[in-house]
């Protein structure tokens, strides 16, 4: 029934509408799963900031600065598997972004100023989650 309601048809292309607020949903659970596992910063409270859009929709300077690696002098949490990669991979840096699938799913982690993680869903939607 929410599909058929979302459903309309502009100049002959059938066009499904967005739930906003599910998408938003699902993006701030997988930030909440990387931030946790990644740098083991746990959020359990709500984001200060939680955005996504198609990348083709960011302007050239837009999609540098959310492809930029945040750089911090802050080491990671003894323990948490962002420190085991600095250790463990030859020229990894803790914040470089993590290729979970290839032009599938990527996600970056940092601590620059709170914790802000980064997510690329098939190289097309990009999100954005920061918590202080």
């Amino acid at each position: 029934m929410r599909l058929a309601k979302a459903r309309t048809v502009e100049r002959g292309r059938v066009i499904f509408g967005v739930e906003h607020d599910r998408i938003k949903n699902i993006v701030v659970k997988l930030a909440r799963g990387h931030a946790a596992f990644e740098p083991n910063e746990p959020q359990l409270d709500d984001p200060v900031s939680a955005c996504y859009r198609p990348r083709e929709e960011l302007s050239p300077k837009e999609l540098e600065k959310f492809e930029a690696v945040p750089s911090t002098s802050l080491w990671p949490e003894i323990g948490s598997r962002a420190l085991q990669r600095l250790l463990i991979t030859p020229g990894a840096t803790h914040e470089d972004w993590v290729e979970v699938q290839p032009n599938r799913y990527r996600y970056l982690t940092s601590r620059v100023s709170g914790v802000l993680v980064r997510i690329v869903i098939a190289e097309y939607l990009g999100c954005e989650v920061i918590w202080e």
